[in-house]
């Protein structure tokens, strides 16, 4: 039975090194640039000495669990010398290398004009798509300060893209999500006297016995992870844990039915 791992060697290899593009400032992060995110388990806290910050830092060995169909608060800090700062986060959801499709782009905020020692933290919700796909992904943390909000506190945002090449002064910062799947809900359950788990609790092998034809299963952890899927009876989980699962079972007469299996 194959099993999904929440991540890997090659799975950071590849979110290391797929090919994003780099947004631009005119004046570099000196004064603007970002000095801590977060959101989830990433918390972190990057330079904020005049003269040693980079505008595009790679920080996509820090990771953080998200579950789709979930809300998280999101914070960004850093100093905005002059001009406020606006802050967008972008989030490759499909996975194409492109944070610029639709709904992948969040407006977090506006930093107001600080020093490096008396910098300020916007915070935000952000929510996932509860139908985007699970697995590992970017998260893009863009600042550029905006020289229209200095005397229009309503001016427009000053981030276009992901990929800005005429921003002013600010800083970029990379991200790796680990999307889970959705929490099942109670509420898919569907004729569920029809369907037969045994043996249940089993230290292997499951049998599906059921009125409607089989049409396919997917095995579930307790978090929403789909750890294994299938189209027919017998289930192999001698792989698997000890712990309790939750197995979605599809007929082909397209009801479904969710079911716990106890593995010992």
């Amino acid at each position: 039975m194959k099993k999904l791992f929440t991540f890997s060697a090659v799975v950071f290899y590849m979110m290391m090194n797929a090919q994003y593009c780099t947004p631009a400032f005119q004046y570099g992060a000196d004064s603007n640039m970002i000095t801590n995110v977060s959101l989830g388990s990433i918390n972190n806290a990057s330079p904020s000495q005049s003269g040693s910050t980079q505008a595009y830092e790679n920080f996509t060995t820090l990771s953080t669990d998200v579950q789709a169909g979930n809300t998280y608060q999101i914070s960004v800090k850093g100093p905005s010398s002059t001009f406020p700062s606006d802050v967008v986060v972008y989030i490759d959801f499909n996975r194409n290398n492109s944070f610029d499709d639709a709904g992948e782009s969040f407006y977090i905020g506006r930093l107001g004009a600080a020093n490096p020692f008396n910098a300020l933290t916007i915070t935000k919700d952000i929510s996932i798509p509860a139908n985007v796909t699970a697995g590992v992904t970017r998260m893009r943390v863009l600042k550029n300060t905006n020289t229209a909000a200095y005397s229009n506190p309503n001016a427009p945002n000053s981030i276009s893209t992901s990929c800005d090449t005429g921003l002013r002064a600010g800083q970029t910062e990379d991200y790796a999500l680990n999307i889970l799947a959705a929490n099942l809900s109670t509420s898919e359950v569907v004729k569920k006297s029809s369907v037969k788990i045994s043996p249940n609790p089993t230290s292997g092998t499951v049998n599906i016995k059921m009125e409607e034809a089989l049409e396919s299963y997917e095995i579930y952890s307790l978090s929403g992870q789909k750890l294994d899927e299938g189209k027919s009876a017998p289930v192999q989980m001698e792989s698997l844990s000890p712990g309790t699962y939750l197995i979605k079972i599809y007929t082909r007469d397209k009801k479904t039915v969710t079911e716990k299996i106890i593995k010992k």
